[in-house]
């Protein structure tokens, strides 16, 4: 009787603490990804950026637009930018680095500044106080998070720079892409053949599949499918028809990637 009383005590006690170090994670949010700002359909916004944590550890994924909108934007979501250790900046417009300024002047410590080659050049003739990294392949932020390496297409006669983030969980990759990419199947190929093909726990961000037909859509969504994607994080920039369309054939496997909206993993 003795032992069975004491050995429901250590069950109720563990029990206790596993609820707890849950309750305490949950809280802390120490792996999660955070919707910044993103960019509508009405573009109204500066566009993507998400607040990282990974591990405790912090960067800004896509950062840029003017200074006073993303430090209000970060304040609105109860974001502190003191604790940021990356910044991936993705524009190469020197009119966005004021926002890149003021984040700065904002962080504990001068954070890791990772750019194109373009926009590294111009961060350094401002002299910016950052270390600036221009990526030029794969290249580890934090510790599991990586950037894939430029990504390069044209549009409209100009030569568009992008950046995709990918954080390696033991369970599957979780990827994040901004609303100015080349398409999101050649960004899934290009992770699962520079990750080994492993499983791909959800694609994130915008799709550029505005503007697409019903069979685009649906052919898009089928090669996900096949290619292994579990889940998708989708910004209102995919356009209502893409929305409607995966929504029906994804079901509960489609989560909202908006402004306020969150992937924990």
């Amino acid at each position: 009787m003795n032992v069975t009383f004491w050995s429901r005590c250590v069950v109720a006690a563990l029990a206790g603490l596993m609820l707890c170090s849950s309750i305490a994670s949950a809280g802390t949010r120490d792996n999660s990804i955070i919707v910044v700002s993103t960019h509508p359909q009405d573009a109204s916004s500066d566009g993507l950026c998400v607040y990282v944590k990974v591990a405790g550890k912090v960067m800004l994924f896509c950062a840029g637009g003017k200074a006073d909108s993303l430090l209000q934007d970060l304040d609105a979501a109860n974001l502190e930018p003191a604790p940021i250790e990356a910044v991936v900046f993705l524009t190469r417009h020197s009119d966005d680095l004021q926002g890149l300024t003021d984040l700065l002047n904002a962080t504990t410590t001068p954070p890791k500044v990772y750019v194109s080659a373009t926009a590294a050049q111009e961060i350094l003739r401002q002299k910016l106080q950052a270390v600036v990294v221009s990526v030029k392949k794969p290249t580890s932020v934090l510790p599991g998070a990586w950037l894939l390496g430029p990504m390069h297409f044209e549009n409209e006669g100009d030569t568009v720079f992008e950046q995709v983030l990918v954080v390696d969980r033991p369970d599957g990759l979780v990827v994040v892409v901004s609303c100015d990419n080349p398409g999101i199947i050649p960004v899934v190929d290009k992770v699962r053949e520079v990750f080994g093909y492993r499983k791909i726990k959800v694609v994130a961000g915008g799709f550029h599949l505005q503007g697409a037909s019903r069979n685009e859509i649906r052919e898009t969504s089928l090669r996900l499918q096949q290619k292994g994607v579990q889940s998708l994080g989708l910004s209102s920039c995919v356009g209502n028809a893409a929305l409607k369309i995966l929504r029906q054939e994804w079901g509960d496997r489609v989560v909202s990637f908006d402004r306020g909206d969150s992937i924990d993993f």
